[in-house]
């Protein structure tokens, strides 16, 4: 198999700490540490434009690779099931539904000639509907399609995503909600469907919609200095705190946030790392996951190198790990942990709150580049 003939990479230095960590963070490092038995999954990709979805599990080790027709992106879970989604990088055509333990096909999803898959996708709580972000491209406009998993992923329906160039998407508490990441990107396949084409009159935003009736709820957008700021990729705490990560598209000097927080109903606050962490980041955030506590939130910054962790609660930054071009992310069971997975072919478990990076004994392959985002399935 491809993964046994794959090598070590040699571990990495760790970033320093910036601030204390508050008290009630603090006591979770004296948690005892607990056997991970999740697996986990991400696209990747090999050295030959080969693509797949892959599975391993908490020491890293490969657990099945599935081929991929293209690119994949992120990877839906839906519960109480073994489905799950697999959605095409955006501008995409394919959708597939997999055996989360197998990686065999069990459906496929194409999407109609007048729409483009945006690489993600969330299920309903029950597990009845699928939801995938799409562009409408000829009326620049953003849409979430809505698929019937128990009818054979029929494509029932779909809305208004209120926004240009929508991208990640997650349920609220509840379950009844779907807040999305307009990214305010206008892109058409007459132009090899990622060029922006709007980038002087970007208008992104975060949307709450009704998942049953795509209903507009809520909605809140940066000032307009800030329109450049594409939000990309978001994560929601139980409490319904919603965490955003910016991709600029203007200046590698402007200074500009990267990372957002709103509390729906009210306005997006703009939160920034000290300078030195805030220009390592590069202007580009990809993944956001929030860990199991609710606490901390790590946001990571491939073009940077290094994952940034937030205190959840009063939103000051922590920490960063060096994680060269580290991208995805997953939290586990233990309280301020993660573990990240790079295009390098890394993976490594990170705790924010011990500030330290171990790389996972079996995870880190020469010719398995992991994708964007990481999903981990508890077992």
């Amino acid at each position: 198999m491809r993964h046994q003939r794959r090598e070590f990479l040699k571990l990495m230095g760790v970033g320093g700490a910036f601030t204390l960590l508050p008290l009630d963070i603090a006591r979770a490092a004296s948690t005892p540490a607990i056997e991970d038995r999740a697996v986990y999954i991400s696209a990747s990709a090999g050295n030959a434009d080969d693509y797949y979805v892959s599975a391993f599990n908490a020491s890293g080790k490969i657990l099945f690779e599935q081929a991929l027709p293209g690119r994949g992106h992120d990877i839906g879970l839906r519960p109480n099931h073994v489905d799950v989604a697999a959605v095409e990088r955006r501008p995409g055509l394919y959708g597939l539904i997999l055996d989360r333990h197998t990686g065999e096909v069990r459906a496929k999803l194409h999407c109609p000639e007048d729409r483009r898959f945006y690489g993600h996708a969330i299920y309903s709580n029950d597990g009845r509907f699928l939801y995938i972000t799409e562009n409408d491209f000829d009326h620049a406009r953003g849409v979430v399609s809505v698929w019937d998993a128990k009818d054979g992923y029929r494509r029932v329906a779909e809305f208004d995503s209120y926004g240009t160039g929508p991208h990640e998407l997650h349920l609220m508490p509840g379950g009844e909600q779907l807040v999305i990441a307009n990214g305010g990107l206008h892109t058409h396949p007459d132009f090899d469907g990622r060029t922006p084409l709007n980038i002087d009159s970007m208008e992104p935003n975060l949307s709450i919609i009704d998942r049953r009736t795509g209903e507009l709820i809520h909605q809140a957008a940066l000032k307009h200095d800030w329109h450049q700021l594409s939000i990309r990729h978001l994560d929601v705490s139980a409490n319904g705190t919603i965490a955003a990560g910016f991709q600029y598209q203007g200046e590698i000097n402007d200074q500009v946030p990267l990372v957002g927080v709103w509390q729906p109903g009210k306005e997006i606050r703009p939160i920034e790392a000290p300078d030195n962490v805030q220009y390592r980041m590069r202007q580009y955030c990809g993944s956001v996951r929030f860990d199991a506590s609710g606490q901390v939130f790590g946001i990571s910054c491939p073009r940077g190198g290094l994952v940034t962790f937030w205190d959840a609660k009063t939103n000051d930054f922590l920490t960063h790990i060096a994680a060269p071009d580290g991208c995805g992310l997953a939290a586990t069971d233990r309280p301020g942990e993660f573990v990240g997975t790079s295009g390098l072919g890394n993976g490594w478990r990170m705790d924010a709150i011990r500030r330290k990076r171990v790389e996972l004994p079996d995870a880190s392959h020469k010719s398995l580049h992991w994708d964007n985002h990481l999903r981990r399935i508890s077992t």
